[in-house]
């Protein structure tokens, strides 16, 4: 017997958060990641280089590994430079940026943590540092996702 069933619809979703800096201090955004959620892609991109006096720095992850997907990134210039993005979800880092544990380089490129819970939402929290005054820096953050209810195929 063969089993045939059409596939469910699903549409990439997209929660977005602009950092503007403000001076010294840290700034954090927060991405609430629906029940049954696929994520998809995290895109960081450099609009405007921070001036901070010393230094400003991105992470972003979760409750568990605050740096899980994107690691320390320089704001300031070298790690992510003006108008430059990097992204995660191409399971290859694209230039500038650090990856994080849960998104793995190298051979066999993946990102851990991908699907989450059927009942509970994810959380995912972007975290920029800065040390010093300077009030120039833009970066934007995007993190992507698919919800939705798969069709189950059984025979």
């Amino acid at each position: 017997m063969v089993a045939i069933a059409a596939a469910a619809p699903v549409s990439v979703q997209c929660l977005s958060a602009r950092f503007i800096e403000n001076g010294a201090g840290t700034y954090t955004a927060t991405f609430n990641l629906p029940p049954n959620a696929v994520l998809y892609d995290i895109v960081a991109t450099a609009e405007a280089l921070w001036t901070a006096g010393t230094s400003a720095a991105l992470v972003v992850g979760n409750a568990d590994d605050v740096d899980g997907y994107i690691a320390s990134t320089d704001l300031k210039a070298t790690d992510l430079t003006l108008l430059q993005s990097i992204s995660i979800g191409g399971g290859t880092l694209t230039a500038g940026g650090k990856g994080g544990a849960d998104a793995i380089v190298g051979t066999n490129t993946h990102i851990v943590d991908k699907w989450y819970s059927a009942t509970l939402p994810y959380v995912i929290t972007a975290t920029v540092t800065s040390v010093g005054a300077g009030t120039a820096g833009r970066t934007r953050v995007d993190v992507l996702f698919t919800v939705g209810n798969p069709t189950s195929v059984t025979q």
